[in-house]
């Protein structure tokens, strides 16, 4: 067998939705084909087939959001052995004429007639519901499970745990949700059956511990027989617990679906008439899921400088007209050549490690019709500016048709949005992870500069960096801000540097 996951089409996707099958149970596939449309927080993209064989099963229909690396589908390969199908009994043949036992012979010596064929085995049902715990037994949950479970009314002691050590993880609540409303009567009519028997408490004995690291355990659905103390004579502290539920939830935290960010907040009442209201697509709810994590999590800072770009402007007319160049276009060169000249600005921080990435992948904040996504420009430190013209064009126009490939959106090590079409004249983007910094650049407007001691008519664009203050501090993000701004008010320097890199 071999089983169909939801793939990670993205660096932040951590649920895809799927909106279309393409097949049905008992069709024949290859490799290559189309099994579904699968959408991510970017885009919607098609899951390809890895394997020859046959649909056996479709765990998620239509629709549902699934977590990433969760089987979506299973596919039978030549020489896997399907569980056979129930058969009638079959009825007993009548014995020919021939081979009627003699009259002679004693009755009492007659042979039995022989039984009639057993009927073939019928596949075996699936798995019960794990039976309500025993007294005394601690069912390991994990505390995202938990809560769903009680927001749903499910009794998360009934149900079978597939996670790590048999734990009992959200996707098991999510899967039981529909049986366990059906099958379980109202709360009322609960509270008043009478409780069954308790089975025998097991003759093991509970291991020692400290009282309030047993009440913890209780409340954190640890199972004390599973720990080993770090107490005096191997008595389970209150830390050893702790220690337990850290590991717990972040094993747990790989399978669980992420609440939604907006949970912490009030809900919006309204009332009948005043306005109108949909559910948010799969897409937008996902990147504000996003965009909440990267606020909240990553500290940001921010720093600006206008940049003189009058000289840059009367350039990029001639160059429109030979390579079909933007003001975007020039604002990529400069920016990877001022990585080049200040790489600390191209490194990640990721969990306790530094990652400092060998080349320059610029992602490009693009205004698509399912919203924003940013595509990624890589190894752009290898690219002369028609490149980048050539590139940046087949990226814009994949994305706005929703055909990026998964590798066109991974891993930005720094991220461009402008804005400077729309007529803005300053503004601070969200950090798009894992870059640990986000330009925001707005209109070349109309602004007195001096020049030579003389104040004069010019075009002034604003630059804004928002850092990750993790891995990025004041004195980096300077420099690089200032070698920026240095190319891009120096046009001859910034095209020369252009020319030299699609000569080598």
């Amino acid at each position: 067998m071999y089983e169909v996951t939801m793939p990670k089409l993205s660096d932040s996707m951590e649920v895809g939705k799927i909106i279309e099958w393409r097949v049905k149970p008992g069709d024949t596939v290859a490799a290559g084909d189309v099994l579904a449309e699968v959408e991510s927080d970017k885009a919607a993209m098609e899951l390809e087939c890895f394997a020859d064989g046959t649909i056996a099963e479709i765990l998620h229909a239509d629709g549902e959001e699934v977590p990433v690396g969760h089987v979506v589908a299973v596919i039978a390969e030549q020489g896997d052995q399907a569980a056979p199908a129930a058969a009638p009994p079959a009825e007993p043949k009548p014995e020919p004429a021939e081979q009627e036992p003699a009259a002679t012979a004693p009755a009492k010596e007659t042979p039995p007639p022989a039984p009639p064929p057993e009927p073939a085995p019928a596949p075996k049902p699936a798995p019960a519901p794990r039976p309500a715990a025993a007294a005394g037994e601690r069912v390991a949950i994990s505390p995202y499970a938990r809560k769903l479970a009680a927001e749903r009314g499910i009794d998360i002691a009934a149900l079978q745990g597939t996670g790590p050590g048999g734990r009992i993880v959200a996707a098991d609540v999510e899967a039981a949700a529909p049986a366990e409303a059906a099958a379980r009567p109202p709360m009322q009519q609960r509270a008043m059956a009478p409780a069954a028997p308790a089975p025998p408490r097991p003759a093991t004995k509970a291991p020692a511990a400290e009282p309030l690291a047993q009440v913890l355990a209780d409340k954190r659905g640890i199972d004390l027989a599973t720990l080993t103390g770090t107490g005096t004579a191997g008595r389970i502290t209150v830390d050893d617990v702790l220690a337990a539920v850290e590991q717990v939830e972040k094993e747990c935290d790989e399978h669980a679906i992420p609440p939604s960010a907006d949970e912490l907040l009030p809900a919006i009442e309204v009332r009948e008439g005043e306005a109108d209201v949909e559910d948010a697509p799969f897409r937008h709810r996902t990147q504000v899921r996003i965009v909440s994590a990267s606020k909240h999590v990553v500290p940001h800072f921010y720093m600006t400088r206008g940049a003189d770009v009058t000289a840059l402007l009367a350039r990029r007319a001639e160059l429109k007209k030979s390579l079909g160049v933007s003001v975007t276009h020039l604002v990529l060169r400069a920016c990877v050549q001022a990585i080049k000249a200040n790489p600390k600005v191209n490194r990640s921080y990721d969990r306790g490690k530094i990652i400092a990435w060998r080349g320059i992948h610029v992602g490009i904040a693009i205004d698509a019709e399912g919203g924003l996504t940013v595509a990624v420009l890589r190894d752009a430190q290898d690219l002369s500016l028609a490149d980048i013209v050539e590139r940046t064009k087949a990226l814009v126009d994949k994305a706005r048709r929703g055909k990026l490939s998964a590798d066109e959106r991974r891993h930005p090590s720094v991220t461009v949005s402008n804005l400077g079409m729309f007529d803005v004249e300053h503004f601070q983007p969200i950090i798009n992870p894992p870059s640990s910094v986000t330009l925001g650049v707005s209109s070349a407007l109309d602004t007195p500069v001096v020049r030579g001691g003389k104040v004069e008519a010019g075009r002034v664009m604003k630059l804004t960096l928002s850092c990750d203050h993790r891995i990025v501090d004041g004195v980096v993000a300077a420099g690089f801000l200032k070698t920026l701004k240095d190319l891009l008010e120096s046009p001859d320097t910034l095209l020369a540097a252009a020319d030299a890199s699609h000569g080598a």
